[in-house]
This record gives C-alpha cells, sequence and structure tokens, in this order.
C-alpha cells in the first residue's frame, strides 16, 4: 500500500511539475528550437505505439509498375517539396520543419509494415508538417502513394526527371521573380538608397516592393 501512494504521489508531482513548465511559458515550441533527447525520445516512443495500435495489418496491393507510375504523380505533387527523393532536393522552406521530413529511402522506413505507412499517409501526424491525405485522396490512390514510397531507393534518372520539372521556376519565382515568374529588374530587386522601414519615398523613386 505505501509503494503504491509513494509512486502515485510521484505520479502527482510530476504532473504539477509539468503543469508550471506549460504554465509559465518556459516550453519553448519555437519550430528553430530543436528538441531535446528526453523530448525526442519520448515522442518516438508515443508515435511508435499510436501508429502500431491503429494502422491497418494489410499488405499493400497495389505494387504494379502502373500502380508505382501514379503514385509517383500523386509524390510529385504532395511529398517531393518535404521529403525529397534520391537525386531530388526538397524545397527551401522544408529546411525549416521541426522535425524534419524524414528521408523516406531510409532502413527505418523502408522496413515499416505497408499497414503503417498507409495509416501515416491516410491520417497525417499531429504537430508535425506531415498533413492527413485521406480528406483529399481515395484509399487506392494513398496505395500507389505508398507503393512509389517503397520504389524509392530504385528510383530511375527519368522519374528523378519527372519529379524535378517544374522545380527551377517555382524556385525562380520564390526568389528574383515577379508573380508572372519574369526577373526583376534591377531597380526592383535592389532597395532605394537612404530610405529606411516606414519613411516615404521622395517622389520618382522605385519602390523596393513595386
Amino acid at each position: 500500500m505505501k509503494v503504491f501512494l509513494g509512486i502515485l504521489i510521484g505520479w502527482l508531482l510530476m504532473g504539477v511539475m509539468v503543469g508550471f513548465v506549460l504554465w509559465s511559458g518556459a516550453y519553448n515550441v519555437a519550430a528553430s528550437n530543436p528538441p531535446g533527447k528526453m523530448e525526442k525520445k519520448l515522442a518516438e516512443f508515443a508515435l511508435d505505439h499510436a501508429i502500431a495500435r491503429r494502422a491497418p495489418v494489410k499488405t499493400n496491393p497495389f505494387r504494379k509498375p502502373e500502380d508505382v507510375r501514379l503514385g509517383l504523380a500523386h509524390y510529385k505533387s504532395n511529398c517531393v517539396v518535404c521529403h525529397g527523393a534520391p537525386g531530388v532536393e526538397e524545397s527551401e522552406f522544408s529546411q525549416g520543419l521541426n522535425p524534419p521530413a524524414p528521408d523516406l529511402t531510409l532502413p527505418s522506413i523502408q522496413e515499416t509494415p505497408d499497414g503503417e505507412l498507409f495509416w501515416v499517409v491516410s491520417n497525417g501526424i499531429r504537430s508535425t508538417g506531415m498533413p492527413a491525405f485521406s480528406p483529399t485522396h481515395k484509399e487506392e490512390e494513398i496505395w500507389h502513394i505508398v507503393a512509389f514510397v517503397r520504389h524509392l531507393p530504385q528510383i530511375t534518372e527519368e522519374e528523378q526527371k519527372i519529379l524535378k520539372a517544374g522545380r527551377e521556376e517555382e524556385e525562380h519565382h520564390d526568389g528574383d521573380g515577379d508573380a508572372a515568374g519574369k526577373p526583376k529588374s534591377k531597380d526592383e530587386q535592389a532597395p532605394a538608397a537612404g530610405l529606411k522601414r516606414g519613411t516615404a519615398a521622395p517622389p520618382g523613386t522605385p519602390h523596393p516592393r513595386s
């Protein structure tokens, strides 16, 4: 009885301490702040058990070359920007994700059962950058994505070209291009000299944001 009471009191004290840390704002929720070892281990432990409990025990019924090709199209539209692929870099914004989107060719991913991959793609993972695709994709389409994820370690040069197609234009648009995708002139790219934020430009001065 005393042992049980001691364990109960210990858990209550721990709960009070955690609650105080959260209430005080000491817990840093910034994406730029990497998680500590304990937080990472707890998150991985909870994630692994939550997925294993809910994922269907099922082998992907769509594994033909045609299914992989269909999965490639969905992967290009929804996944490559964060996860990248062999020979294909992820987008710039994905570098700010915390936790980062995993490399899907890693053994830990490739050894994951089909049903668990299907569950993750379908439902996403809360408090990460991984969205749920079940609201926008049919079950068959999600299995196609799983088929292509399995195929990633053997990706071909032609498939790499397909994933890269259009990326140069997007990156250029995000950088120096205007809304039409055309490069800005030097006057548009360079800020007006001598101006501070919030001050008015003299008549005839090109606006730095134009």
